[in-house]
């Protein structure tokens, strides 16, 4: 439970108050080092920062790239890039950059958090940890605390039964807030969205959705909050009034049988590649699909990570996941059929949730080939004219690009991170019996200056094992990878010592910035894949980094939290660096 603020107890009919504002004002909170330590004169005071005013619809498209005082929604813009102008951290003189300062939330848990970055306003969600959450505006310059919202856990009946059969039981990761207006939103811990003042973090309105426990970041256009949805049968994205939380729309990912069914076409080679078999008995499928007539009705197909939205288009892009809610495949005795629309990307209207196309990467997905890493939208030169596409990595190596207008398939590049253990033998598709390697939740980058699409992924023998059995971490490892949109090459990629789920960032100043599970967080050279800095930082960096520019000042900041299945280590820590003054 949580409580509202004395002089703000108002929560919206049918839900208990679900919130208490802890601290309003500049505080430093416990052993929360919102300490500068850039040897620069910085104002502490929240009067004299220049503030943002209401987040527009135009702000939003045109992200941190217009404006490099704002990181204002998840994936830097609409489109997801994740991609910076800003070059006063280039690669001659990125060896010089150490932290500005410091904050250590007090919240343990795997820190996936992605701070949302509003001129001297950032803000930050942590995990849930033992039936807590908290959210916090900080001082993106200073890294000190203006205010600070708790959340609490509500007792749900079975809410012990929630959660993923591999994953710890109290996992419970938040990677992030969404703004418009003067509000911030955020799915909580409770399976809420909450809606907050980004001045006082008082309450402005709370409303239930389908799932107990949401973990992404919304997206937010057009007046709607859109949000997928964690731990739903059947999958689902909802959309909700910016003003009033109004519910607007749900799409499920798994349509009805009046809708065409979840059989689909029964497809016996991977979609892209007609040379690789699935190596499936489609005619005892579908003498078993009588028996599970009804599998659909507790099918996965959750869209976990923030959505894409392509204004001209009026189109909202979502990666799917796999086809048990509980992402533990395969189930008992595998589901028949193409099991459509899990391990998907499927194109909604913004206005209505009506689909417009789905494109399946892998049909019945037994294997737990599915991260619903976001979509990113880019301009793919063509023969005689630019084609509006959609590239995304994916849980089985390889990038894949669509012409985004209607889903047709422009490109399937080479596998980025092959493995011998897979059916592909490392030349194909990763396809592994109780593990994965690719791409799973972590945000992709692309930089228009270099080309170049960049991924953070892992390969884990035995990821999808039950939690109890544990894993052997000596035979996993991750990388870091680049590769050609155009020709589907990939140009460099970087081993490291442990798989990473944290995300890539892509800056002007020819580098890549990326997190590692292991304690480090590096920047790269993004035309050669050269390793040009690293800094030590005591928690695994399982987050995806952002920068920002205030009064001139070039800050690159990332969370260090550990990661609960991949490094148990804790941390809590946001970390924000730049480079000493001249």
């Amino acid at each position: 439970m949580v409580s509202a603020p004395r002089a703000h107890r108002r929560p919206p009919p049918g839900l208990a108050p679900v919130w208490t504002l802890v601290i309003l004002g500049l505080t430093i909170v416990g052993c929360g080092v919102g300490e500068d330590i850039s040897g620069r004169d910085a104002p502490l005071t929240v009067g004299a920062t220049p503030t943002v005013g209401p987040i527009t619809d135009d702000m939003l498209f045109e992200g941190h790239r217009g404006d490099p005082s704002l990181w204002p929604i998840y994936g830097g813009d609409w489109a997801q890039t994740r991609y910076s102008p800003l070059t006063e951290i280039h690669e001659g003189n990125v060896d010089r950059l150490r932290p500005a300062w410091i904050y250590q939330t007090g919240v343990m848990g795997t820190f996936a958090n992605t701070p949302l970055v509003l001129g001297r306003e950032m803000y930050v969600t942590t995990p849930a940890e033992e039936g807590r959450q908290e959210v916090l505006r900080l001082d993106s310059a200073t890294g000190e605390v203006v205010w600070r919202v708790e959340l609490r856990a509500r007792e749900v009946p079975g809410q012990e039964a929630i959660g993923d059969l591999h994953l710890p039981p109290d996992f419970g990761p938040n990677r992030g807030v969404a703004a418009y207006g003067d509000h911030v939103f955020l799915g909580t811990l409770n399976g809420t969205l909450l809606a907050l003042d980004r001045e006082t973090g008082e309450q402005r309105f709370e409303v239930e959705t389908l799932s107990p426990r949401i973990t992404q970041a919304p997206l937010v256009a057009r007046g709607r909050i859109v949000v997928g949805l964690s731990w739903v049968e059947r999958g689902a994205v909802q959309a909700f009034d910016v003003e009033t939380g109004e519910h607007e729309w749900t799409w499920r990912s798994i349509p009805t049988p009046e809708e065409g069914g979840w059989w689909g076409d029964w497809q016996e080679t991977l979609p892209g590649r007609e040379d690789f078999e699935l190596g499936r008995d489609i005619a005892q499928e579908r003498a078993d699909s009588a028996r599970f007539a009804d599998s659909w009705r507790s099918a996965g197909g959750n869209a976990t990570m923030t959505p894409t939205f392509d204004p001209e288009l009026g189109l909202v892009y979502v990666a799917t996941g796999g086809p048990d809610p509980t992402a533990f495949p395969p189930p008992h005795e595998p589901y028949p059929g193409d099991m459509r629309w899990t391990n998907s990307v499927c194109a909604l209207s913004i206005e209505t949730g009506e689909q417009e196309w789905c494109y399946q990467i892998l049909p019945r997905d037994i294997w737990g080939a599915s991260g619903p890493t976001p979509p990113i939208l880019f301009e793919l030169e063509g023969e005689e004219e630019e084609i509006p596409a959609l590239g995304r990595f994916s849980g089985v190596g390889n990038l894949y690009v669509w012409d985004r207008r209607d889903g047709t398939l422009l490109l399937m590049s080479d596998n980025y991170i092959p493995v011998g253990e897979s059916v592909g033998d490392g030349s194909g598709p990763n396809l592994i019996p109780g593990g994965m390697a690719g791409t799973v939740w972590s945000p992709g980058a692309y930089s228009a200056r270099a080309g170049l699409f960049f991924s953070t992924n892992q390969s884990v023998p035995g990821y999808f094992e039950p939690r109890d059995e544990g894993r052997d971490p000596h035979e996993a490892f991750g990388n870091v990878a680049a590769v050609d949109p155009r020709t589907g090459e990939v140009v460099w990629s970087q081993r490291t010592d442990r798989p990473l789920a944290g995300g890539a960032l892509a800056t002007a100043g020819g580098l890549v910035f990326a997190g590692r599970t292991s304690g480090w967080f590096d920047a790269y050279d993004a035309d050669t894949g050269e390793l040009k800095w690293s800094f030590r930082t005591g928690a695994g960096c399982n987050a995806a980094p952002i920068t920002y520019q205030i009064d001139g000042v070039q800050y690159v900041a990332i969370a260090c939290g550990g990661h609960g299945v991949l490094d148990p280590r804790g941390g809590n820590a946001i970390i924000a660096f730049s480079l000493p003054p001249s």
